[in-house]
C-alpha cells in the first residue's frame, strides 16, 4: 500500500504510475490525482495552449505532411507538377481552384495510386462522377458535340473529326 501525497488516501500500487527515478518505483501522486491535475491544468490554460499551437503551425509543413501521407509526394513535387501545368488546372486550364478548400487538388489513380496531375475542384469532381472511365468521358464529349447547335453542318462535322482524331492519339 502507498499513500498519495495529493489526496492522502492509501491505495494499491497499481493505482500509481511507474517511476524508475524513485526508490519504490512509483509516482508520488496516484493516477486519478495526476489525471485530475492534468485536466485542470489544460482547462485553465486552453487559450494559451491554442495560441501556442497556432503560433507553431506552419501551413507548408502541414501540406507537405498531408501530401506525403495521402499521395506519396512532397510539397516540392506538387509545386513542380503544378508549375509544369502553367499553374492552372491540367484539364480546363482554370487558374481558380474552384474547391471548398480554396486550393487545387491532386488527381490520382485510385486503382494504382499514381498521381496524374493537379486539377481544379470542378474537373476533379467530373472525373470522379465519370469513375475515371475514358469511355464515359468520351461519350459525354460526343454528346455535347452532337447536341450543340453549331452555325453549320460543316462546323459540326469538323468538331466530330477533331474529337475523334484527338481521342485516337491516346
Amino acid at each position: 500500500m502507498k499513500q498519495c501525497i495529493k489526496c492522502g488516501v492509501l491505495k494499491e500500487p497499481r493505482e500509481f504510475y511507474k517511476e524508475k527515478r524513485v526508490a519504490d518505483g512509483l509516482t508520488a501522486r496516484c493516477k486519478s490525482c495526476m489525471k485530475s491535475d492534468a485536466s485542470m491544468s489544460y482547462s485553465d490554460r486552453k487559450e494559451e495552449v491554442a495560441a501556442r499551437n497556432k503560433e507553431n503551425y506552419c501551413s507548408r509543413k502541414a501540406k507537405d505532411k498531408a501530401l506525403r501521407n495521402n499521395y506519396g509526394i512532397t510539397l516540392r513535387q506538387w509545386e513542380s507538377i503544378f508549375d509544369s501545368q502553367g499553374c492552372k488546372c491540367a484539364i480546363c486550364g482554370s487558374t481558380e481552384p474552384n474547391h471548398a478548400s480554396g486550393q487545387f487538388v491532386v488527381d490520382h489513380c485510385h486503382e494504382f495510386g499514381q498521381v496524374r496531375g493537379i486539377l481544379c475542384g470542378h474537373c476533379n469532381i467530373m472525373l470522379g462522377h465519370a469513375k475515371d472511365d475514358i469511355n464515359t468521358l468520351f461519350a459525354a464529349a460526343m454528346y455535347l458535340v452532337n447536341n450543340s447547335t453549331p452555325e453549320s453542318i460543316q462546323e459540326r462535322k469538323a468538331k466530330l473529326k477533331e474529337l475523334n482524331e484527338n481521342f485516337a492519339l491516346y
